[in-house]
């Protein structure tokens, strides 16, 4: 049986699916999530969706028939885009920032397919992306990512990365500047191979057990061997980074530069050393004056005197010898400070001439306790004992590990050999002797005292005598 269809509902139905495909394609157009315009061969807008509009806020009447140049931020792109499209080329992701109604920038991507007619080309239909947030985010990450390279780079403390055998991976400038090497040059190394030999041990041990999991950082004062061979200590701060399954990816190492704090401790111990060696011969000289001088004392008074004069005479020596600690006492000062009770005015006793020289705490108490028995000898007997006596005291240095200081009164009383001998000349002629191997040689000379001291110049191990 032959089925026979009517010729005249065919046409009907091409025209329902031709209409259909017209109301889909104009949903599509009107009604999609990314924005959409036709652009006529001149650059004129000839349609536009809503999403478009909402994307730059403008009504339907503000944008259409508008040249697109009104909206494009960047007026040197509209050529390159129209010479594209009239070239035939299609647009492809093509970044482009457009002008939104309230100022607003808003950064796109542009597809375009080009519609051309008999070699003319007719107009073209733009998707636009709206890639903004992307943009926004990419600069903050990039702007990120700068701050931290820069703090990178210019941070106070040397920083730098390793693999996890310790192999350097990247180095900022400090860390270059505290190892003395080059940046291309630390990825040739490990921190092991700059470490000093003694403390390496130390270091990789810690480090080992920071890549295992068993520590999460620590701390390390160790020596780095720089690149022209020269030791330097370095106080280490050390991180692991590990990925998002706690497995290790590089150390993380913080270096800073504390050879200079180390050798201030160093300096400061010595200091602390030598205070406490000066307290105690201090304290045995206090004790041995205090006996010398009660064995000698004829009575309370005589002793009170005496022995105050002698501990004033300790008390100054101790006070100048703190002012210098750590660098010596300068004998001049130390002659200034016996000689400065007697001296009513400036150079009217007392001349004074030699070089510079310093003296370490022993020699300078000794000498102290020996410079002031001379002037209380010369104030109660000598040339301190009259309006005009003088005193000439010229020093030495015939060698550097020797001193000679010559004591000579003129212009007071006939002078007279004592009958007996007392603390004083005791201390005097015999204390350098017992202390330095040196001599005082007193000369009762009836026109003045005078006396020759000489002795060594101990060196300690700061090189002050």
């Amino acid at each position: 049986m032959e089925v026979r269809t009517n010729p005249a509902k065919k046409p009907a139905r091409l025209k329902d699916a031709l209409e259909r495909s017209q109301r889909d394609l104009e949903d599509f157009f009107e009604n999609g999530a990314v924005g959409l315009h036709w652009v006529a061969s001149d650059g004129s807008i000839l349609r536009v969706n809503q999403a478009e509009l909402d994307l730059l806020g403008y009504t339907r009447e503000e944008y259409v028939g508008h040249h697109i140049a009104e909206f494009h931020a960047d007026k040197s792109a509209i050529d390159d885009i129209l010479a594209r499209l009239t070239r035939g080329e299609k647009l492809d992701k093509y970044e482009a920032r457009l002008k939104a109604k309230d100022g607003s920038i808003k950064h796109v991507l542009i597809s375009s397919n080009v519609h051309f007619h008999d070699g003319q080309f007719i107009n073209t239909r733009c998707f636009t992306l709206d890639v903004t947030d992307l943009k926004k985010a990419e600069t903050a990450l990039r702007e990120s990512e700068q701050r931290l390279r820069a703090t990178h780079e210019r941070a106070f403390a040397g920083i730098a990365e390793v693999d996890l055998q310790g192999r350097f991976l990247r180095a900022n400038a400090r860390f270059c500047e505290i190892t003395g090497y080059s940046a291309d040059e630390l990825p040739n190394l490990s921190f092991g191979s700059i470490t000093h030999p003694e403390d390496a041990g130390s270091d990789m041990d810690k480090f080992a057990a920071l890549v295992s999991g068993q520590t999460d950082t620590y701390q390390i004062e160790k020596r780095f061997l720089r690149r022209d061979g020269t030791a330097i200590w370095v106080a280490v701060s050390a991180s692991i980074v590990r990925d998002d399954r706690s497995q290790p990816l590089y150390g993380i190492r913080v270096v800073q530069d504390i050879t200079e704090l180390k050798r201030a401790q160093a300096r400061q111990n010595l200091l602390l050393d030598e205070l406490n060696h000066r307290v105690k011969n201090m304290l045995a000289t206090v004790q041995s004056v205090a006996m010398q001088t009660r064995r000698r004392a004829t009575d309370l008074d005589s002793f009170t005197q005496a022995f105050e004069g002698r501990l004033m005479a300790l008390n100054r020596a101790h006070e100048l010898m703190t002012r210098e600690i750590g660098t010596g006492v300068l004998l001049r000062d130390l002659l200034l400070e016996t000689v400065a009770p007697y001296e009513a005015a400036a150079a009217e006793h007392f001349r004074l001439r030699g070089p510079e020289i310093r003296l370490g705490s022993e020699v300078a108490v000794t000498l102290a306790m020996v410079l002031h028995e001379l002037t209380t000898n010369a104030a109660k007997y000598g040339a301190l004992s009259t309006p005009h006596g003088c005193i000439s005291i010229e020093w030495r240095n015939p060698a550097p590990d020797s001193l000679t200081i010559d004591w000579a009164e003129t212009s007071g009383p006939p002078v007279v050999e004592p009958t007996r001998r007392g603390f004083g000349s005791d201390l005097i002629e015999r204390g350098l002797a017992r202390q330095f191997g040196g001599t005082a040689i007193l000369d009762f000379n009836r026109a003045g005292v005078r006396c020759h001291i000489a002795c060594m110049l101990p060196q300690r191990d700061d090189g002050i005598a």
